[in-house]
């Protein structure tokens, strides 16, 4: 069941990008026959000498208007990439919103109407990161913050007719 809504939301995502005229990069050359490089990203930091992980990258668009998953490994340790992306994001532009240091480590950033979310953990050579970037819930809509104070008022319950 899961690999077939996974099926669905892949092609879903293809067919996105292929009205918004940007390439899909997984795996394979884009569309235009080139290689996907780290070149295409514009707003975060990349490690020298990481290598992509193709296999497992689904990234829509590039420069500062990308969305998807870009994955990659490089030799550095995990606690090395932790700290590039936590002394450098805010340099591009990102807004820490919560990160915890572990075995697998998570950070969470905003930059307008994009959150960023970088997992690491290491592995036998080094470390793998994780960067996937999506929209805003509710961007596009005046929404400039993932932060928002509740509602004080309670929508009204529905209308019941009367059983008489």
């Amino acid at each position: 069941m899961k690999a077939h809504i996974f099926v669905f939301a892949l092609a879903g995502l293809t067919a996105l990008s292929a009205c918004g005229g940007s390439p899909v990069t997984s795996g394979s050359p884009r569309v235009d026959g080139s290689a996907p490089s780290f070149t295409q990203f514009s707003d975060i930091p990349i490690p020298a000498k990481a290598s992509m992980n193709f296999d497992q990258s689904l990234l829509l668009g590039h420069g500062e208007e990308w969305v998807g998953r870009l994955v990659y490994t490089t030799r550095s340790g995990p606690e090395v990439i932790y700290d590039l992306y936590q002394s450098d994001m805010p340099s591009f532009g990102w807004q820490e919103i919560t990160s915890i240091r572990a075995a697998i480590s998570v950070q969470t950033w905003q930059r307008g109407d994009r959150i960023a979310t970088v997992q690491i953990h290491e592995t036998t050579l080094g470390a793998e990161a994780i960067i996937t970037v999506a929209p805003v819930k509710g961007a596009g809509s005046g929404s400039s913050s993932v932060y928002s104070s509740p509602s004080t008022s309670r929508p009204s319950s529905p209308s019941r007719p009367s059983s008489r």
